[in-house]
């Protein structure tokens, strides 16, 4: 009777396709205009939020927040995430009350419409050219300048689902050295079984995610130090989690 949960997860991620798509559209003249006309990209932050709330909202998945300390909406971050899934940026964004921008991959820009979107309130990346890499991280420089968090996956896109927590690229951490800004651990821990890899597979649900303390920056911060401080707590936690 497998094929029975097969259809329903289908249909329900059809769902949730419709509903977020369906979401854009009606947030769309809103989005255009503080993009192109206005360019307030703080307050695309902000509309994005709703729009993601609304997609989830919608879709039945029901974020379940845990800070370990509260954020400052005075200051900017690098918010660092372990990546399992697509579900992953739209949780992000409708939980944390502050406005960011995410650093992802260059192929999403060649959707219609929405590509336009993201490529205009986001760091793109091409990561099979080290020089593209290279103007993605001076780019997400500017956004922190500008006082715009970024969130940056550091394990570099979604990994198989057999790998519990891939190891970490260095750049968020370099980032946050040159830049003095804090780093902050952010664990997913349901994800990839709420809304996992396969098309056929998924359901609706509570979905717990940990927002840890920030990780202040000073001169006694390796990167590597920094690298491993930031992948154990969240191997850690994610630990704990498969626990619970």
């Amino acid at each position: 009777m497998k094929w029975i949960g097969y259809l329903f997860s289908t249909l329900w991620r059809l769902w949730f396709l419709l509903v977020f798509f369906s979401g854009f559209l009606i947030f769309i003249p809103l989005l255009f205009f503080f993009t192109s006309i206005c360019q307030n990209h703080k307050t695309v932050c902000h509309l994005a939020r709703y729009w993601s709330k609304l997609t989830l909202c919608l879709s039945f998945i029901f974020p379940k927040v845990e800070w370990e300390e509260k954020l400052s909406k005075d200051e900017h971050y690098i918010f660092c995430p372990n990546h399992v899934s697509t579900l992953d940026i739209p949780l992000i964004l409708a939980v944390l009350p502050i406005p960011l921008q995410f650093m992802g991959k260059a192929e999403i820009a060649s959707i219609p419409l929405f590509g336009w979107f993201y490529k205009n309130n986001s760091v793109i990346v091409d990561r099979s050219k080290i020089r593209d890499t290279y103007a993605a991280f001076i780019k997400a420089g500017i956004k922190l300048d500008e006082g715009i968090s970024m969130c940056i996956f550091p394990e570099g896109g979604i990994p198989k689902k057999e790998v519990f927590l891939k190891p970490f690229k260095n750049g968020p951490f370099r980032l946050a050295i040159e830049k003095s800004v804090k780093i902050v651990p952010i664990t997913l821990a349901d994800n990839k079984k709420i809304f996992p890899q396969e098309y056929f597979k998924g359901r609706p649900g509570i979905v717990r995610i940990k927002i840890h303390a920030p990780i202040k920056i000073n001169e006694n911060n390796s990167l590597e130090n920094l690298n491993n401080t930031v992948y154990n707590t969240i191997f850690e936690q994610l630990k704990r989690d498969e626990n619970n």
